[in-house]
């Protein structure tokens, strides 16, 4: 599993609209970053309800998060709130109709703002978990996968392209609604960059932007030429850089995909499916099934290792290969990997850069054609 984020940095959130002063501090109209008491020495009190009319603010700000709760870390004076016994070290565990497990602070900050009238609390004492919490600074803790392609827009934010995983340790970062604080990760789970990226909404609007554009340049480029629009669902892969081909993705349709998909770590438990693109996958794929038939085979040839007529890959025949262990190699285009993804299929893509035509020459020469040309289907 992930190890456990490190600590984090920066003032706890609030619950209300919220402004930076000059000296980094989150104001909230007087609410104090009031100490609780030492825990108690008996059992930890029953849950209560709590019940108040909003008037501008809650009155509360809000620390933890989705990985250990939602617990109260001030009280604005003379507020209904506190007039209410709300104390600092409450966890919050329902808001009106709105379960607080597994919400991270983000959420639950939004959530407050949003209401408008009587606010109806169920919080529980619990001390000690609270002095926990502002001890190691924990509070969300989860994994992404992107979906888009962004580049940075302001200091300490980061870029990324679609596929990145990032670990989101602050979905309220400086207590400021609109920037995630992550960790992007690098090969064999590691740490290797932290900053900010936007958030789900701003992510939302950016990703949808993005197809929109990608889609008005297809469309012109299609008007252009109409060769390209004949050959565009066929081999047209097969010429375009790494950086290229996942913008097909956007380009054929829109992914079924969220810009921002919650992950995690897991050990698929199958022979996963492979992919290659790149100008010599053809040349690659013929070399796998003609030369180590125990670890590979494809749904596209047929008994005698002739391409099928057919052009459509059955999830079924997947599975058959699958259910072998070996790895089903496959020759289809990036936004079929999209959907091979959305099938929880999680195919091993691999991009064959080459550093010249001569090369591709010099590598084709030595690879029989008819092998070449037997293994290549236009998926």
């Amino acid at each position: 599993a992930p190890p456990p984020a490190p600590p984090l940095p920066g003032a706890p959130p609030t619950a209300s609209t919220s402004h930076r002063s000059p000296g980094g501090d989150t104001q909230d109209g007087g609410v104090s970053p009031s100490k609780p008491p030492p825990p108690p020495s008996g059992p930890v009190p029953d849950p209560r309800f709590v019940s108040f009319q909003k008037e501008g603010s809650v009155g509360i700000r809000l620390t933890g998060g989705n990985e250990v709760g939602i617990f109260v870390t001030a009280v604005q004076p003379s507020s209904q709130a506190q007039l209410q016994g709300i104390v600092a070290g409450d966890k919050v565990l329902k808001v009106n109709e709105m379960e607080l497990s597994g919400v991270t602070r983000e959420e639950a900050v939004l959530y407050l703002m949003s209401l408008q009238d009587q606010i109806e609390l169920i919080v529980q004492t619990r001390h000690h978990d609270y002095q926990q919490i502002l001890a190691s600074q924990n509070g969300d803790l989860f994994y992404i996968k992107t979906h888009f392609h962004h580049d940075p827009e302001g200091s300490g934010e980061l870029s990324f392209r679609s596929g990145d995983i990032f670990r989101v340790v602050d979905t309220l970062h400086s207590g400021v609604v609109g920037a995630w604080q992550v960790e992007r990760i690098g090969r064999n789970n590691q740490e290797t960059q932290r900053g900010t990226i936007p958030n789900k909404s701003r992510a939302e609007e950016l990703a949808t932007a993005q197809f929109n554009a990608a889609k008005k340049e297809q469309t012109q480029s299609e008007s252009r030429s109409g060769f390209f629009k004949r050959r565009r669902n066929s081999r047209r892969s097969k010429s375009l850089g790494k950086d290229h081909w996942e913008d097909v993705v956007f380009g054929d349709s829109m992914s079924k995909f969220p810009a921002y998909e919650r992950v995690s770590l897991q050990h698929p438990g199958f022979v996963r499916p492979v992919v290659l693109f790149g100008p010599l996958a053809d040349v690659a794929r013929g070399k796998m099934l003609a030369e180590n038939t125990q670890h590979f085979s494809s749904p596209q040839l047929d008994s005698n290792g002739e391409k099928q007529q057919s052009s459509i890959i059955r999830l079924s025949a997947i599975r058959d290969i699958i259910d072998l262990s070996k790895h089903a190699v496959l020759d289809i285009t990036p936004s079929a990997v999209d959907r091979l993804n959305y099938a929880q299929f999680y195919p091993i893509v691999i991009y064959l850069r080459v550093d010249s035509k001569q090369a591709v020459k010099e590598m084709r020469a030595g690879f029989p054609k008819g092998a070449v040309r037997s293994c290549s289907s236009r998926a």
